[in-house]
């Protein structure tokens, strides 16, 4: 599951990276920017532009494998040490900045009154009690990588002074903090800024963030930036645990069978595994291209076909 969820990953990593460069090229007037276009303009086009696509899914697959091959001491915590401050501090001022927009109350209500967005018609109908169970619990799943051995992989690296109780209960705080704080730079500033756009999934990211960002004036790829940049650091601290899973499988094997460390050979193949899986999911264009991995195997049905 670990490896196949990479694969995906990778893909929007790709997006973010790309996403990255429209605001620099934004920040400097250059040609590479996003130019008259809008948000869904942008995602639009880079949807339909599947080469390019793939080409920034394998750049941040190259970045998850070499950090990766640095192992956990030499990769892994060095980027996190350095990356997950940067993360929170990133964070804060999108906060900063989202929250004093004006009509941002809009978006602090969406999150925090109870029927708010069903009274003032954000949604059309209240979710019942298990469908807000269901999502809850994905979002536990997925958010905490459970059921993907990555918090086995993770927990091995222990020494036996840790607190693991500890540990697990700093980490359920933190994730539900993050994910708060999240939140909080992201629906006050759709909320004043794009009041019309999606509210969830791949589009409230790249195409109601992006007009956001746009409509902000001369800040704007300043905060598109740090936003788009924060998102990669997120991404890659969730590929990395996501190919460590799958790479210390095979390393842990081969030392059981006296091969040596293998670690750089296995974080090669994992790789070189996740970008095939990146790039069928960039051709796909998250379902708007029909190039799909059916087209791609040759197992698409007509539907005129009688039999």
């Amino acid at each position: 599951s670990a490896f196949l969820i990479l694969g995906f990953y990778c893909a929007l990593g790709g997006y973010c990276l790309k996403y990255v460069t429209l605001n620099v090229g934004n920040l400097f007037h250059a040609g590479f920017g996003t130019g008259t276009l809008d948000g869904a303009g942008v995602f639009g086009a880079l949807m339909a532009n599947q080469g390019e696509a793939v080409i920034y899914g394998l750049i941040f697959v190259a970045l998850t494998m070499i950090i990766v091959m640095g192992g956990v001491g030499g990769g892994i915590e060095k980027v996190c040490s350095v990356g997950m401050p940067a993360l929170f501090v990133m964070l804060v001022i999108c906060i900063i900045r989202s929250c004093t927009l004006e009509g941002a109350s809009d978006g602090l209500k969406y999150m925090f009154v109870p029927g708010w967005a069903l009274a003032n018609g954000v949604i059309k109908e209240a979710p019942d009690f298990f469908s807000v169970v269901s999502t809850a619990g994905g979002q536990m799943f997925f958010s905490l990588s459970l059921g993907m051995a990555a918090m086995i992989t993770y927990g091995s690296y222990l020494d036996k002074k840790q607190n693991i109780e500890k540990n697990a209960l700093v980490i359920v705080i933190c994730d539900t903090l993050i994910a708060l704080m999240a939140g909080l730079a992201v629906m006050p500033a759709r909320f004043a800024l794009d009041p019309e756009g999606p509210i969830g999934g791949p589009k409230l990211l790249f195409i109601t963030m992006q007009n956001v960002f746009d409509r902000m004036g001369a800040a704007g790829p300043i905060f598109g930036i740090l936003f788009y940049l924060l998102v990669v650091f997120a991404a890659v601290s969730s590929s990395i645990s996501l190919l460590e899973a799958v790479v210390a499988h095979f390393v842990d094997k081969a030392r059981d069978e006296g091969k040596g460390d293998k670690r750089k050979l296995y974080s090669l193949i994992g790789a070189i595994g996740a970008g095939i899986l990146c790039v069928i999911v960039c051709l796909d264009a998250l379902g708007n291209a029909g190039i799909s991995p059916a087209d791609i195997l040759g197992m698409r049905v007509d539907p005129d076909r009688k039999s």
